[in-house]
């Protein structure tokens, strides 16, 4: 599962472009306690509105706990400065998005990356999830070129139920994303109503998504799957993670260029810069990008959960990384089982999954 980023550097920018989303949040929360004094901006793409469609799902209660909450944390004054750094200075009283003030700033020196900072990542990046490449010299060995991969899911436990009354309603869905970098939402489907110790088994496993190893830039190659448990249809929560996945994504991808290129514009070598590479999955940068925006969705699922009390299942990203079209891992096209666990609603749900490459 993806939960952190192993490169110091891209976890900063990370963290960056999560704080700059709880803003977001923060101003919805503000405007619902004083909407005069914290305008939401008339941009509807803004993360503001995306907020704002999950804050309406909550109960009022929660709704006027959130905008006390983050009306306190505005009068702290040094506390909040020393916490956001240069991000203390927006301003949730202006009509002006967050993001549009953030862009006005300017992009912080401590975030620039040397110049060569995401062509060389750390060895621990996505350790054991690399299938075996076949050693050269011994082209007998060389296993047939396998063409797609997929993820399967083998089966579903119910841990402990949520709050709910009666069965709980589970479905899944999720958003892929390729070997071209672009995002695939994943339709929802219903597994099965769930009671404690409850387990939906998949045998054959179920096939949740699949790729084309052909498509995109050169290996090594990474694809990401966030899965979406969801009681019922959880308020929309399968399309606010699709969103909230694309516009943190775009976010990851501008702030690494913009650390890239400061990074490249100071270095006196003069080497070649890794900045209009971002944003593609191909190589090291995709691996990180990737991780990036798993670790970043996870994050704001917690401070939103601590914020609003959003009681929502956090969503899960899984990373498969194919360094030629011949790995395997362990020499078999199938990676060993999987879990992965989902908490929401005071219920605890584990998913086993698999990846396969296959022709």
């Amino acid at each position: 599962m993806v939960t952190d980023v192993p490169h110091a550097k891209v976890r900063d920018v990370t963290e960056r472009v999560v704080q700059e989303l709880i803003l977001a949040a923060d101003k919805v929360a503000a405007h619902h306690a004083e909407p005069a004094k914290y305008p939401l901006p008339a941009d509807r793409a803004a993360a503001e509105h995306l907020f704002l469609r999950r804050f309406d799902t909550l109960g009022d209660d929660r709704k006027k706990k959130a905008g006390v909450t983050v009306l306190a944390d505005l009068r702290t004054g040094a506390v909040r400065s020393r916490r956001l750094g240069d991000l203390a200075r927006v301003d949730l009283r202006s009509p002006a998005s967050v993001d549009t003030q953030v862009k006005r700033l300017g992009f912080p020196e401590r975030l620039r990356l040397p110049a060569d900072g995401l062509r060389r990542p750390p060895a621990s990046l996505v350790p054991g999830l690399l299938p075996d490449e076949p050693a050269p010299s011994r082209p007998t060995a060389v296993p047939n070129a396998l063409h797609r991969l997929e993820l399967r899911i083998r089966r579903v436990k119910c841990l402990n139920g949520t709050f709910a009354w009666g069965s709980d309603e589970i479905r899944l869905a999720g958003t892929g994303v390729d070997g071209s970098g672009e995002p695939r939402q994943i339709r929802p489907f219903k597994v099965r109503g769930f009671d404690d110790g409850d387990v939906r088994l998949y045998d054959p496993p179920r096939r949740f998504h699949w790729f084309g190893l052909d498509e995109g830039t050169g290996h090594p190659k990474s694809y990401f799957v966030t899965l979406v448990l969801t009681e019922d249809d959880g308020g929309g929560l399968a399309e606010y993670v699709d969103t909230l996945l694309e516009l943190v994504r775009k976010k990851v991808t501008a702030h690494l260029a913009a650390a890239a290129a400061a990074g490249s514009a100071a270095d006196p070598s003069g080497g070649p810069s890794v900045a209009p590479s971002v944003g593609f999955s191909g190589g090291p940068v995709g691996i990180l990008v990737g991780m990036a925006v798993g670790t970043a969705v996870g994050r704001v699922f917690d401070e939103l959960r601590g914020l609003y009390g959003d009681e929502a299942f956090k969503p899960v990203t899984v990373c498969a990384v194919v360094p030629a079209l011949t790995g395997r891992w362990a020499g078999r096209p199938v990676t060993a089982p999987a879990v992965a666990d989902f908490h929401g609603h005071g219920g605890h749900y584990r998913l086993t999954y698999d990846w396969r490459m296959y022709d």
